[in-house]
C-alpha cells in the first residue's frame, strides 16, 4: 500500500508541475491574442496542457512502482 500512496505523490507532483510547463509553452508557442491585440482566455491551451499532464502523470505513476518494486525486490 506504500508504493501505491508514494507513487501517487509522486505523480501528483510531476502531473502539477507539467501542467504549469506545457501551458507556458503552449502560450509562447500559441499567444491568446486577437487581431485587435486583446489578450482572451486561452481555453484550448488549458485543455491541450491537462490533457498532457494527466498522460505524464499516468505514465510516472507506473514507472514509480516498477522502480520500487524493484528495489524492494533486491
Amino acid at each position: 500500500m506504500k508504493i501505491y500512496l508514494v507513487s501517487f505523490l509522486i505523480s501528483i507532483i510531476t502531473m502539477t508541475m507539467s501542467g504549469v510547463v506545457v501551458f507556458n509553452i503552449l502560450d509562447y508557442i500559441d499567444p491568446p491574442v486577437t487581431k485587435e491585440g486583446f489578450r482572451y482566455m486561452p481555453t484550448e491551451n488549458l485543455v491541450k496542457s491537462f490533457f498532457s499532464s494527466c498522460i505524464i502523470g499516468a505514465v510516472v505513476f507506473i514507472l514509480a512502482i516498477r522502480i520500487q518494486r524493484q528495489r524492494r525486490n533486491k
